[in-house]
């Protein structure tokens, strides 16, 4: 064997090497996982009172209702404010599932909504849904900017988009869910103010996380007996005042709606069935479908 022959052999040896170790790297499940184009995940913001959460709309065993497609194919996390994450309530992210409320087994409008997405043909769909009630002695509305639900709100979105962003989904946020309004009536004074701070919120929330025209779309809370009998029952007793300034947001802001639920019957003075909840999440879901007027993502 000449010099030629063997220096030739020295060369090819360590090409022939990184070639093998090349092929293997990409090879590998996990490369070619982290290769993979991910699907944009449309997310949408729900948040309320007891009714989003879903207070006394008890169900069975876990995870609360018969699963369908829908429930498998949708993630939801969820929290009460302002513990957030840090509540025994919290949920991760997951499929579909019903949450505990008051010991007992509860969902709320998301399933609905997500079963009427998924028949309109949407995938890759996400919820992230926070509750909570205020007292009559709040000094600001606390669901604005620098009241006591908002600071921890918006960290719990942005932490539970981080996580999505941190397993490689792009982000699309989708719409905005509303149920709230009978603490502002409890409240009284809060009631004359709720039409701006609601438009005032959703002007931020979209400037935060969407466009000028993210879709919003808001329940008419019920005519409440425990906050006409603490605060009055005229036309401009706050119950009314506050059930009359939803019907205006939900008219007059861009790509915004409102849906009606005086027709479901009530459970515990001013909350919902299961079943009924079933049926306030569709006609969310009609309602969305109807501003978005957009392509299946």
């Amino acid at each position: 064997m000449n010099f030629i022959s063997i220096s030739t052999r020295l060369l090819i040896w360590p090409v022939r090497i990184l070639v093998t170790l090349t092929a293997a790297f990409c090879s590998h499940p996990r490369a070619e996982a982290n290769a993979a184009e991910r699907p944009v995940i449309n997310v949408f913001l729900f948040a309320g009172q007891s009714n989003m959460a879903g207070a006394d709309a008890v169900v069975t065993t876990p995870p609360g209702f018969e699963p369908t497609a829908a429930d498998h194919a949708t993630r939801l996390t969820t929290a009460p404010l302002p513990a957030g994450e840090q509540s025994p309530l919290y949920l991760p992210w997951g499929e579909l599932r019903a949450q505990r409320s008051k010991d007992q087994l509860v969902h709320g409008p998301e399933v609905g909504f997500a079963r009427a997405l998924y028949a309109a043909g949407w995938r890759d769909v996400a919820i992230i849904k926070v509750y909570a009630n205020f007292s009559r002695n709040a000094p600001t509305w606390p669901w604005a900017e620098g009241g006591s639900l908002f600071h921890p709100w918006m960290q719990f979105i942005d932490s539970r988009l981080a996580e999505l962003r941190a397993q490689g989904y792009p982000i699309r946020i989708g719409g905005i869910i509303w149920h709230q309004g009978i603490d502002d009536a409890i409240h009284g004074p809060l009631a004359s103010h709720y039409a701006d701070n609601l438009r005032n919120l959703i002007d931020l929330l979209r400037l935060r996380y969407g466009t000028s025209t993210t879709p919003f779309v808001l329940a008419r809370s019920v005519n409440s007996s425990i906050a006409r009998a603490l605060t009055g029952n005229g036309d401009y007793a706050p119950m009314a005042t506050v059930r009359r300034a939803q019907i205006t947001v939900g008219a007059s802001v861009a790509a915004a709606a409102w849906i009606d639920v005086d027709d479901l019957p009530n459970v515990n003075t001013h909350h919902f069935s299961a079943a009924n909840q079933l049926v306030i999440g569709g006609r969310f879901g009609a309602a969305f479908l109807k501003l978005s007027q957009a392509k299946i993502p």
